[in-house]
């Protein structure tokens, strides 16, 4: 896959028609539209599908839901409804606004999934139906779904009844099914969410005000959906009496670590649940959280990450758009290419700090060399990772337009990254493919990017000696290599040491023993008792070791 570039002429008959993508049909569908374009990336965000349920007299499809989401293996369902308050006693406008508003999105919403699920080939993205959804579905074995009701005009209304407040709903458990509307019940409880429906899978509800937060916090696939998963658990486990807003829920998550050191919502002080008690978490903690200096240093040591998104938005853009050209006696195809770019997709926002950081990096050195390649892991351990990511610019030099031109120039640019890629996945059998994103370096006359999927393969005797013979032909990954393990903390603070990136080998490492930085209204991970001193003196031992 590569942009238009100096040679486009050459490739005019593989333009496509562009991906008729809607942009929402109301503006309250374009809003929600534009905030999953730009944290799930437009490749996997589609508002408006349609589905094919014609008959007599009906001509053209019927909306399944307001916005879908792709990403293999997750499926992100999203209804979205603004109804306005109503001007009638508190109890009664709440359950007549709920009804509208969430409880009839929670039946679209179920009805989407079953149509997903049993019919995944007749989604489309016009109502006409003559555009079949571009991605392939996850099958039902591996499907991850989650359903989102995004529910407006309440805001107002509850920022009135708790005389401060940003206006987003409660969360409330014991809340379950009709008790939401029914005044009579016991569990009732204005302006506040709990379960729609204990059997059935869960329905996780979004306002105005909390929605912008949410998807502004947890801006990637694998960190809105990590989420969704270990609230659902929390909402059900029992262990949440109530919380005032759910972006309090989120600020509580944010804090908090489990033994893996991954956000989670377990107990403070590294407890149990038995041990402590059900919770109440309380207003204003999101408040807290986000002007606390390490979540401003957080936010901050990010902006590197969004070069990865950048990269991949490069890609999309030409898939989308029609645009994406492919080297001469290949077919451009949809699916392979979405292939590819998921895995970059399904990086969290702290490994694209990362990978962001050493593709910048990449990159720049390439400047100064007329080939330059870096191999990158976002696993804590490469030795156990699945996928690893390579940049390798090559520089469009004069004499390559004398023997061959651009065109070749490409082709063999495609054939040194697929050697780069075939000897990683040779040495690292642990690995199960390999991304590479290859380019001239900034400031190049040229303006091309393509990214390769390798996957791994059976490794023959003659394979091998193959792959050694070709690189020790072009002189490429021969001996030894220098590695860098780069620790990357999530909340950087004053024990955060900044390492200049410069190796060719980088690694992410998970902060060691699980440690979370944050202290104070941050919780300590789970499993750690130690006092901050303890922490820096075992941190000391984990980098010596590694050392060794």
């Amino acid at each position: 896959m590569t942009k238009a570039s100096n040679s486009t002429s050459e490739f005019l008959e593989q333009l496509r028609p562009p991906v008729p993508r809607s942009a929402g049909l109301t503006e309250s569908e374009r809003y929600l539209a534009k905030l999953a374009d730009r944290s799930f990336l437009d490749l996997w965000s589609y508002p408006n599908p349609y589905r094919d349920q014609k008959g007599p007299g009906i001509t053209t499809g019927k909306e399944i839901c307001d916005l879908l989401v792709v990403c293999h293996p997750h499926i992100i369902i999203f209804s979205e409804k603004t109804i306005k308050w109503p001007d009638k006693p508190l109890d009664i406008a709440w359950a007549r606004w709920f009804r509208k508003a969430v409880w009839e999105s929670v039946q679209q919403l179920r009805g989407a999934e079953r149509w997903i699920c049993n019919h995944p080939s007749r989604v489309f993205l016009d109502e006409t139906c003559a555009t079949p959804f571009p991605l392939e579905f996850p099958k039902s074995d591996v499907a991850q779904i989650h359903r989102v009701v995004v529910a407006r005009g309440a805001a107002d209304a509850r920022i009135e009844q708790l005389k401060a407040g940003s206006g987003s709903l409660g969360i409330k458990p014991e809340v379950i099914g009709p008790a939401h509307f029914d005044t009579s019940n016991t569990a009732f409880a204005p302006f506040c969410i709990g379960d729609m429906d204990p059997e059935q899978n869960f329905v996780h509800v979004l306002d105005e005000s909390s929605l912008e937060i949410i998807l502004t916090e947890l801006d990637t696939v694998k960190d809105f959906t990590d989420y969704l998963t270990r609230k659902e658990v929390f909402v059900r486990s029992r262990n949440l009496k109530k919380a005032e807003a759910e972006e309090d829920i989120l600020a509580y998550y944010a804090t908090h670590t489990d033994q893996s050191g991954e956000h989670d919502f377990v107990p403070t002080d590294g407890k149990t649940w038995e041990e402590s008690g059900p919770i109440e978490i309380k207003a204003g903690l999101y408040n807290e959280y986000s002007n606390d200096p390490r979540y401003i240093a957080k936010k901050a040591a990010d902006e590197e990450s969004y070069a990865w998104d950048k990269i991949i938005q490069v890609f999309t853009r030409h898939v989308l758009g029609g645009t994406s050209l492919s080297l001469l006696g290949f077919d451009f195809d949809l699916q392979n290419s979405e292939k590819g770019l998921r895995y970059l997709a399904l990086e969290s926002r702290l490994s694209r700090r990362v990978l962001g950081s050493a593709l910048l990096g990449a990159l720049e050195k390439g400047k100064d060399t007329d080939r330059f390649f870096r191999l990158m892991f976002s696993a804590a351990d490469p030795d156990v990772a699945e996928t690893a990511y390579f940049a390798l610019t090559v520089k469009y030099l004069d004499f390559m337009k004398e023997s061959g031109g651009y065109n070749d120039y490409r082709a063999k640019r495609a054939s040194l990254a697929a050697l780069y890629g075939r000897k990683t996945l040779m040495d690292r059998s642990n690995l199960k493919r390999v991304v590479g994103i290859v380019v001239e370096p900034p400031g190049s006359d040229g303006g091309s990017e393509d990214l390769v999927l390798i996957e791994q393969q059976e490794w023959t005797n003659e394979l091998r000696a193959e792959v050694e013979t070709d690189c020790k032909a072009i002189g490429i990954l021969q001996g030894s290599h220098q590695e860098h393990r780069y620790h990357a903390q999530e909340f950087p603070d004053d024990d955060f040491l900044q390492v200049r990136i410069g190796d060719e080998i980088i690694t992410l490492l998970d902060p060691p023993f699980g440690e979370d930085p944050m202290s104070s209204m941050f919780a300590e991970p789970h499993t750690s008792n130690k006092n901050r001193k303890e922490r820096r003196a075992e941190k000391a031992r984990a980098r010596k070791l590694r050392k060794k």
